[in-house]
């Protein structure tokens, strides 16, 4: 470029008649200046590269730190969440976290396995966030989680048309899996000093003198559990008959005096459950004791009763 611009102005000023010495000099000025116009051009451009390069060099550097930020903040508000602290040493949230980025699934099922479950887990936490967590069916890992958990009271109703199966307890949920870790969790709850109490809500008189009932309420004792029993007379279903909570009651558990770990049951006699809530509001939780507590009454003037005829027959 600076080669051509000198030789055109030499030829420019040779034939304009200028001075062999002035053109040549000139040329080479025009010529330097050109070169250095152009030095500088070609010098701005790959400043202006780097300078741009820098750039989204700093920008990738800021956004990486700034992950690294919400990282380092998200830790720590983990550690110090009142899940995580719930059960001393357990770590539950920071060691899932940390499981889960370096676990590599053996299978693409079991992948899907895994994230489902953390699915499941997200879906509780975001009912818990308000008021109640619902789950379709019969969840067996809410009502051992919430027994072991408990530190002060459990409060229990069983019912015939949820627990009692289709022979009067013979085939219910007290002589199922579930029902037996249900029981053996409870039993470790009294063994740390909660005090478990369960009242049945038969629907015929004749269920307590059922072999398999009977033998149930004993294996509850044993357990260490208070139990207590009262009739709903009216018909062959819970709430076809009677006035009050009769008429309006389905099985709840109150863990705590905190919690109700409700179920929804199916229309017929040993019907499977349909759906499990649980309830936290204290409206709700307030309803639910003074509800237990007019149960537990009548169970034990009725047990009392029980009793006294006993000693006059004898």
């Amino acid at each position: 470029m600076a080669v051509a611009t000198g030789g055109a102005t030499f030829l420019l000023s040779y034939l304009l008649d200028g001075e062999m010495t002035w053109t040549m000099m000139l040329s080479v000025f025009i010529g330097g200046v050109v070169l250095v116009v152009q030095h500088l051009v070609d010098v701005e451009s790959k400043v202006e590269a780097a300078a741009d390069a820098q750039a989204e060099r700093l920008s990738g550097f800021e956004r990486r730190l700034d992950r690294v930020d919400r990282g380092v903040r998200l830790l720590e508000s983990l550690e110090s969440s009142a899940v995580e602290a719930a059960v001393p040493g357990a770590r539950p949230i920071s060691g899932l976290v940390e499981r889960s980025a370096k676990f590599v699934p053996p299978s693409p099922v079991l992948g899907r396995l895994v994230a489902e479950e953390i699915r499941a887990m997200n879906e509780l936490l975001r009912g818990l966030e308000g008021d109640s967590a619902t789950c379709q069916g019969e969840d067996r890992d809410w009502i051992l989680a919430l027994t072991r958990g408990a530190q002060r009271t459990i409060s229990a109703t069983s019912t015939t048309a949820a627990d009692g199966g289709r022979r009067s307890f013979s085939d219910g949920f007290w002589k199922s899996e579930l029902g037996r870790a249900y029981l053996a969790a409870q039993r470790e709850a009294v063994g740390r000093g909660v005090s478990v109490r369960r009242v049945f809500i038969l629907n015929s008189e004749k269920i307590r003198r059922n072999s398999d009932f009977v033998k149930i309420c004993e294996d509850q004792r044993n357990a260490g559990i208070i139990v207590h029993s009262v009739v709903v007379p009216g018909g062959d279903q819970l709430g076809s008959g009677g006035t009050g909570w009769r008429k309006t009651f389905r099985d709840f558990i109150l863990f705590d005096d905190e919690v109700s770990y409700e179920v929804e049951v199916g229309a017929l006699q040993g019907a499977s459950i349909t759906s499990t809530h649980l309830k936290f509001d204290w409206t709700r939780i307030g309803e639910r004791i003074a509800l237990f507590n007019e149960i537990w009454a009548e169970a034990q003037a009725a047990a009392a009763a029980d009793e006294a005829a006993r000693r006059s027959a004898s």
